[in-house]
């Protein structure tokens, strides 16, 4: 089961022992005890929060909506298994719904897409008009092509991150991807010519 690696990235190791005691302590009705867990998994959370919907303001309205619904929840937690893993999705599922309902409006830039080097007047221009262009493919993208891509290039999260965290097979995860990505490809061809001139 994954838990937090020390760059605040997912990785599979057993259940933290102090993570355990924090939360029966916290169901025994002591506060700080969660706050110590607020405390020591808040950084992590935001950055990959910050890195998903691109605001301070954002990230950080989803963090604390996080922590209230983990803390709303922790009953239903069970305690044997690894904690971080349930906040990040937790986390995750609230920054999906975020940008779903803002329909995708921030550019990528780090999709591989765009030709770099570019230090003209009008590269900068056609890169400028590039960047439009793809938020609107990106917006038209099927939403779990779209949550693929999006973490996949935005949270650098591994095929068997994104199988765990969404809860689907590898195979799905690369198809989806390899489909998203062919579709972005085929819809940017036009704009990708224009910015290599």
């Amino acid at each position: 089961m994954p838990s937090l690696s020390k760059n605040g990235r997912i990785e599979n190791t057993p259940a933290d022992s102090d993570d355990a005691e924090a939360i029966r302590a916290t169901l025994r009705g002591d506060r700080q005890a969660f706050a110590r867990l607020v405390e020591k998994y808040q950084r992590p959370l935001y950055a990959m929060l910050r890195r998903l919907v691109r605001q301070h303001e954002d990230a950080d309205d989803l963090l604390q909506e996080c922590f209230l619904r983990a803390y709303q929840h922790l009953k239903e937690f069970e305690v044997s298994r690894p904690f971080y893993p349930w906040l990040y999705r937790i986390a995750l599922n609230l920054a999906l719904s975020s940008l779903r309902r803002r329909k995708w409006q921030q550019p990528m830039a780090s999709l591989d897409l765009l030709p770099s080097g570019e230090e003209d007047p009008d590269q900068s221009i056609a890169a400028r008009e590039f960047h439009v262009a793809l938020e609107r493919a990106i917006a038209k993208l099927p939403a779990e092509q779209r949550t693929i891509l999006l973490l996949r290039t935005r949270e650098d999260m591994s095929y068997q991150e994104l199988s765990q965290t969404l809860g689907i097979e590898v195979g799905t995860v690369m198809s989806r991807l390899a489909r998203a990505r062919e579709k972005l490809r085929a819809w940017m061809r036009p704009h990708l010519e224009a910015v290599a001139k």
